[in-house]
């Protein structure tokens, strides 16, 4: 056992966890290291503006005050020697009074389009600028028009002869476009002073370590397209943040490199520039997607966002993620290493785990913080760290209970597997309900508790809800065969489902029983089942004695080999887990109960479809404790098909929500009838149902976002919060898969069978909880066990549809991304994710509907066999 209060051991816990997040630190302290720009121009020669701000839109506040013109005049003369403008008319009319106020000489720009009246507004207004203000050094009549084909090289040329002819010839007078179009612009260029390229290779996709490669390759190309012509760069620049275009990728040391490159070559060379932009402007993700509010020098509160000497540091945002990261791997591995069991390996592999989700956390935060907040922003990242949260929540939860059962052994609370000497041998009243049971089923079971060891004890089976005589006769006539300890009752009608059928039982229990025993009609057991738990009861603070539940038909079929290794990691791992904390689901198999216990809390509730797990926490509310033996010492049956395992599930979660509706004021503040920790240990467990209904929920909302983003302005699904999701499923698998392999001793291919059929049943689990929120009963639904399995139809037709539309979904996310947008190629990627499980779900429910095939021969232990042979004579 591992005692993390010895000082030895705990001094190593706290080494091991202080090592992980020493490793995570260093991590992020590489990752933020400043990164090293050699070029440092000093200042930057011009910068293009636009009123621009946090709150602005132009489309809807196209004025804006002149002090505010200042303020942004007076930042850029702080940085940059100039200023480009786009238009004569509005506010970006008055800029270039105010920016030669402040110093700043004036590259004026004039806007064409197709609209000729408004053309003529911006010529004449242009014309009379630059016969009126001193510093206006250069005109750009026309931006970009060529590209966006409003205007012919021709008719574009004849504007710029216009205004060349009105202005000063100390004015130098052009246009700016891309570096493709001014290669071809014959007639344009002849009419200019100056050709005005922009040369942008973030949109062209070029990696930024060869950005100013592609720059000055370009700029050659235009020189020797119209040789001896001046060479003015209109827009130069990069972004600092938003998505990737094809290779090139945003960030602020990437914005950096290229504007200070550029900015010292250029001034190396002579060369006449303009850098895009002066300051982020929030509005313009609506018109250039993700990156382009962030092409800015300034952010949008003109604050700079790296020096233009010197190494360029971590942006805020990344060291923000950084605090959060380290507070939250420490915090959750603080939370595990000191609780219950523990040792170094489990203290590692926890802290391990909580320093993953705490990267997963910190980069979503470093992500999140380099957006403006917008609506789009907001309602991306807030559904992100929504269902990020809960899907990492739930994946650290269940490595946890794997890490700790696979590198700490079995929880010591466990019961020991030896006979217990002792003289206390309580009368056991052993209850079996049956509902339309096979004969020669129920007869195994009665045949194997008639060979108990244990001297004290009386079986009562009670046949309910099963009018045919040809499955109760039999019954009835074993009964009576096996002796007086076997009392049969027949009720042919009976409300309150099973556990309308147990209260009856418990009518016909012998007054001198001390212990109820429940078990399934499909059970056979151990003989010492009983000699080595009753014992337990000696202990009057004991109201719950539990062994878990096993199958003996695995071998028959593929899916009952996987649906059986399913089964058993929850009671290797989950179990022990809810032992220590008593946080314990009780299973109406294989479970026995004090009756004076059962007595004091009102017997089983026939309001609900899941009495076991019910009563069990009316029992530890009322202040008795639970036992568990982790010793399989009963096997049933497991269901017929997928069907019957899928109608199994969803009859346990939708009880779990009724019990929830029934007992909610148990789980507040300040109420005592169950601990910090069983309360804990309860939401632990039932949020994992709900987990999966949200992820449905998800599932849908991502579809129906996918095919809206096609026709909508979208936001990008942010790349750290798509990658955090990914990750928590991955890690749930990965728990899955090691506590079936290690935890339950299971062969690698049973393993894997039964991590597919679990994530099968994950839209099950949803549907019936998302159920749940709206129904308070369910119908009370058998669960078809040990019959000869015939063709059945299909049951997954929520999965198909489900499969169909993400399946779908991802194909049309990756066609539409011709740019390699990772945001979009990870998209993709989590909507196949979440199409695996309903695809298993079709696959399994198809298998339903194929030929039967023989089962496989199994060896038969001794008594196994006298327990068929048994069964046989009853059938015959």
């Amino acid at each position: 056992m591992s005692n993390p209060k010895n000082p030895m051991r705990s001094a190593a816990i706290a080494a091991a966890m202080l090592a992980v997040t020493a490793g995570h630190a260093s991590f992020w302290s590489w990752r933020n290291a400043p990164t090293p720009v050699e070029a440092e121009p000093g200042r930057i020669e011009s910068v293009s503006y636009s009123p621009s701000g946090r709150d602005y839109d132009p489309n809807h506040s196209p004025v804006v005050p002149r002090a505010e013109l200042e303020k942004d005049m007076t930042a850029i003369a702080g940085f940059a020697d100039g200023v480009r403008t786009y238009s004569t008319l509005g506010s970006q009319g008055q800029v270039p009074e105010i920016a030669v106020s402040k110093g700043l000489d004036v590259t004026l720009g004039v806007w064409l389009s197709k609209d000729k009246a408004r053309n003529e507004q911006e010529v004449v207004q242009a014309i009379a600028l630059a016969k009126t203000v001193r510093g206006i050094k250069r005109i750009v009549v026309g931006n970009e028009t060529l590209l966006r084909a409003e205007l012919t090289d021709a008719e574009l040329a004849r504007y710029i002869q216009r205004v060349r002819v009105a202005v000063p010839a100390s004015i130098k007078v052009g246009t700016a476009d891309v570096w493709s179009e001014m290669v071809k612009a014959n007639a344009t260029v002849k009419a200019s002073d100056f050709m005005g390229v922009h040369v942008l290779p973030y949109w062209e996709g070029v990696p930024v370590e060869n950005a100013l490669t592609w720059i000055r390759d370009r700029l050659d190309t235009v020189r020797k397209s119209h040789p001896g012509k001046p060479l003015f760069v209109g827009e130069v620049g990069w972004p600092s943040g938003g998505e990737n275009f094809h290779d090139a990728y945003p960030t602020p040391e990437a914005q950096a490199a290229v504007v200070r490159g550029f900015a010292a070559e250029a001034g190396a060379l002579g060369i006449h520039y303009n850098v895009v932009e002066a300051f982020d402007g929030v509005w313009k993700s609506t018109i250039e997607g993700s990156p382009g509010p962030s092409w800015g020098v300034l952010d949008a509160d003109r604050a700079p966002k790296w020096p233009l000497a010197g190494p360029v540091g971590a942006s805020h945002g990344e060291k923000v993620g950084a605090g959060v990261a380290l507070a939250v791997g420490f915090a959750l591995s603080l939370f595990v290493a000191f609780r219950r069991r523990s040792n170094t390996g489990f203290a590692l592999a926890a802290s391990l785990g909580a320093n993953v989700i705490g990267f997963g956390v910190g980069s979503a935060v470093a992500g999140a913080y380099a957006e403006y907040l917008t609506f789009g922003a907001l309602t991306t990242w807030g559904s992100a760290f929504a269902l990020g949260a809960l899907m990492m929540s739930v994946a650290f939860a269940d490595l946890v209970d794997v890490a700790r059962r696979l590198f700490t052994g079995r929880a010591p609370a466990l019961l020991p597997r030896a006979v217990p000497e002792t003289d206390h041998k309580p009368m056991v009243s052993i209850h079996v309900a049956a509902c339309r049971e096979q004969p020669d089923v129920l007869g195994a079971t009665l045949a194997s508790l008639s060979r108990l060891d244990y001297p004290n004890y009386e079986v009562v089976v009670l046949v309910n809800n099963t009018e045919e005589e040809h499955l109760v006769r039999p019954v009835e006539e074993l009964c009576q065969a096996l002796g007086p300890k076997f009392k049969f009752h027949w009720y042919k009608k009976i409300s309150g489902f099973k556990a309308g059928a147990l209260n009856a039982a418990l009518r016909h229990t012998d007054p001198a029983a001390e212990i109820v025993a429940v078990l399934d009609a499909d059970y056979t057991v151990s003989r010492d089942w009983l000699s080595k738990l009753a014992p337990v009861f000696a202990d009057p603070s004991v109201g719950i004695v539990q062994a878990p539940q096993e199958h003996r038909d695995g071998h028959e079929t593929a899916l009952k080999a996987a649906m059986t290794a399913e089964y058993r990691p929850f009671f290797d791992v989950g179990m022990q887990e809810g032992l220590s904390s008593q946080a314990f689901i009780c299973h109406g198999t294989m479970i026995m109960l004090r009756r004076s216990a059962m007595d004091q809390v009102g017997g089983w509730s026939e309001a609900g479809i899941c009495e076991d797990t019910e009563l069990g926490l009316r029992i530890l509310s009322a202040g008795y404790c639970a036992a568990y033996t982790d010793e399989r010492l009963g096997e049933g049956l497991a269901p017929d098909n997928f069907m019957q395992f899928r109608k199994q599930r969803d009859r346990w979660v939708f009880g779990s929500t009724q019990i929830v509706r029934a007992h909610w004021a148990k789980f507040l503040p300040g109420n005592r009838s169950l601990t910090a920790g069983q309360k804990l240990g309860y939401v632990t467990n039932w949020i994992r149902w709900w987990s999966d209904a949200v992820g449905v929920f998800a599932a849908a909302a991502a579809v129906v976002w996918t095919f809206a983003s096609l026709v909508l302005p979208l936001h990008l699904p942010p790349v750290a919060a798509t990658a955090a999701v990914l990750g928590a499923l991955v890690l749930r698998a990965g728990s899955s898969l090691l506590a079936s392999r290690y935890a339950s001793g299971n062969s690698w291919t049973h393993s894997l069978g039964a991590c597919a059929v679990g994530m099968a049943l994950s839209t099950t689990v949803a549907l019936a909880a998302l159920r749940g929120l709206v129904r308070s009963t369910d119908a009370f639904r058998v669960t078809a066990k040990g019959g000869k399995r015939a063709k059945g139809r299909f049951c997954a037709k929520p999965e198909a549809i489900l499969s169909v539309a993400l399946v779908a979904a991802s194909a049309t996310a990756a066609l539409v991304n011709p740019l390699g947008t990772l945001a979009l190629e990870l998209w993709s990627i989590l909507l196949a994710a979440m199409a695996v499980p309903n695809l298993m779900a079709v696959g399994f429910a198809v298998g339903d509907m194929l030929p039967v095939r023989e089962a496989r021969p199994a060896p038969v232990p001794a008594q196994a066999e006298q327990a068929s042979n048994a069964s046989q004579a009853v059938a015959a």
